[in-house]
């Protein structure tokens, strides 16, 4: 535990207190985070033991608190990316080294110059544009997503209740895994879903995400969470449950259950491409983009802080294939000129009739 380690100078600490400062430390980040740091974490210790390195620093007298040795996170950041894994991973490795580091107390070797500058450079040579993301599905590859569902079945009905009210959300996994009952809200209009904590909400103050009826019924989220609800049953927790002997246990979902749902009716249904829980996220952004809705309603729906990722990532690749010129260059070379002597001959007829 990384209050253990922190020099506390001797100050007398109950059980209780120890319990307590573990418990806000660890809310500092999300459950999400604290996985992928603890994975990267792993990865250092394991590259340090093989070299026969101190993951935080020599120990001992005389040796003082200043971490570990930046030219060692130099050399494991380059044989990170000579290995072939992306500059998306180097960062995470700056992060999980330097946040055990500061969590110590001790100096961190990944704010040096020399790592800085390794990190810079390596970020030109890898790029840093996403390797493969994330397939956004559209409303036709939502229907053939539905479609591979057996929806008069609890777990069916589940399944098409998340797809449905991820799409229509713009919802990332956690967040639909954390919905409870108290955060829904029906309205005339739809449906209000208040969400207590997200990942641009991390001081959990609250957001509203509105949800609108679908046109049709087999594709209406509202209808989907309905059909849902009818089965999972009363009491108060969470919206959407694992099962457990073919019957919902009231025990919330995790994000991992809704990639394993999307992931699952992707293949059944026959589509390709990297489509996971984010598809449903991604999908949302560009089909609202294809459909001429402003960015800034998109960002604000998806709760988007970077306006600029959000164009780059999700607007851009959708526009660009239905803006793109090209479309124009193969003209066929007889109607060219078939439409050419057409608009010569006209011309001319005209001439003599003014004449």
């Amino acid at each position: 535990m990384l209050i253990d380690s922190y020099p506390h100078r001797g100050t007398p600490l109950t059980a209780e207190d120890v319990e307590r400062i573990a418990a806000a430390i660890t809310a500092t980040h999300a459950a999400t985070t604290r996985t992928v740091y603890a994975s990267a974490w792993r990865r250092w210790e394991r590259w340090c033991t093989h070299r026969g390195i101190a993951p935080l620093g020599e120990e001992g007298p005389g040796a003082g608190r200043r971490g570990a040795d930046p030219v060692a996170v130099c050399a494991y950041l380059a044989e990170t990316a000579a290995d072939g894994l992306s500059a998306a991973t180097v960062d995470l490795a700056c992060s999980a080294i330097g946040y055990h580091h500061r969590c110590r107390d001790l100096t961190d070797p990944t704010a040096t110059v020399a790592v800085r500058q390794v990190r810079r450079g390596l970020h030109r040579i890898l790029g840093t544009a996403p390797r493969r993301p994330a397939h956004p599905v559209g409303p036709e590859e939502i229907g053939q997503l539905l479609a591979a569902i057996d929806r008069d079945s609890p777990v069916g009905a589940r399944d098409a209740a998340v797809i449905l009210l991820g799409f229509a959300g713009a919802l990332r996994r956690s967040e639909l895994a954390n919905l409870t009952l108290a955060d829904l809200e029906p309205k005339p209009g739809g449906l209000l879903l208040r969400l207590r904590r997200s990942k641009t909400d991390p001081d959990a103050r609250g957001q509203v995400v509105g949800i609108a009826p679908g046109r049709h019924r087999d594709t209406d989220p509202i209808t989907a969470l309905d059909a849902w609800l009818a089965h999972r049953g009363p009491g108060q927790g969470p919206v959407f449950t694992s099962f457990r002997n073919g019957a919902p246990p009231l025990q919330p979902i995790s994000g991992n259950v809704v990639t394993s749902v999307v992931k699952r009716y992707a293949e059944a249904a026959g589509l390709t491409g990297r489509i996971t829980a984010h598809s449903l996220r991604a999908g949302h952004a560009t089909t609202a983009a294809m459909a001429g809705v402003g960015i800034d309603r998109i960002a604000a729906q998806a709760r988007h802080r970077r306006i600029d990722i959000l164009i780059d990532r999700y607007i851009r690749p959708a526009q660009a294939l239905h803006a793109t010129s090209s479309r124009h260059l193969g003209c066929d070379r007889f109607a060219f000129v078939t439409r050419t002597m057409w608009s010569l001959c006209e011309t001319s007829m005209l001439a003599g009739v003014l004449h």
